[in-house]
């Protein structure tokens, strides 16, 4: 299985970017290791700028969350690019890479889907929330696109076998690392793909998607 290109990260905060772009850039990095509860003023801080200058770009600072969220669906979205395009034409083997890319997210908390599902259990506490909202519409079409794949792929129950398949996904990505090494979550791939067979969907031999220590290397 290809890889996913690595995400970019801010190298630093200096001032070679005007007050707005390094505020952006402080809070992206902060709120991926923080969270987004992280004080205003420790953005402005690690920006070289100030609580003046964050207020007048981002008001109270939820623009920038709003930013965040914009961004992790960004990058959530090249899963899916790259699925389409080392599998053109064939949903099946899209679905089947999907969750080997899951499966392989799990262990990585600063992968963007984690970070996603992250940064909604922060929001949820405020249900009227128009950033949970963002976060929320985005996994109605990811689920939309899940049933569309297992349409387009002749499977049986195309709504249900999706909903099995992001009950699986979900679970993998709120773990937390909570399990250790041992995880449910190394079972995803295999419990997915015998969901699709279950639905009618060919056997195929799953691959470890989990990368050892030297792979990371």
């Amino acid at each position: 299985m290809r890889k996913l290109p690595k995400t970019e990260q801010p190298a630093s905060f200096g001032f070679d970017k005007p007050a707005r772009e390094r505020l952006i850039d402080a809070a992206q990095t902060m709120f991926r290791f923080l969270g987004i509860r992280v004080a205003n003023g420790l953005i402005a801080h690690e920006a070289h700028s100030n609580m003046e200058t964050l207020v007048k770009y981002f008001g109270h600072g939820d623009a920038l969350i709003s930013y965040f969220i914009k961004s992790l669906i960004a990058e959530s979205e090249t899963v899916w690019e790259v699925m389409k395009e080392d599998h053109p034409g064939d949903p099946e083997a899209q679905l089947r890479g999907w969750l080997a890319t899951e499966q392989e997210s799990a262990g990585r908390p600063m992968q963007p889907q984690m970070l996603l599902a992250r940064t909604a259990a922060e929001l949820y506490e405020h249900r009227k929330n128009p950033q949970l909202s963002e976060i929320e519409q985005y996994w109605r079409a990811e689920r939309r696109r899940v049933v569309g794949l297992c349409r387009s792929s002749g499977l049986r129950d195309p709504v249900e076998l999706a909903d099995k398949l992001l009950l699986m996904v979900h679970g993998a990505r709120n773990e937390r690392n909570a399990y250790g090494a041992f995880a449910p979550s190394r079972l995803l791939q295999q419990a997915g793909n015998e969901c699709l067979v279950a639905h009618g969907a060919g056997k195929a031999k799953v691959e470890n998607a989990v990368e050892t220590k030297a792979d990371r290397a």
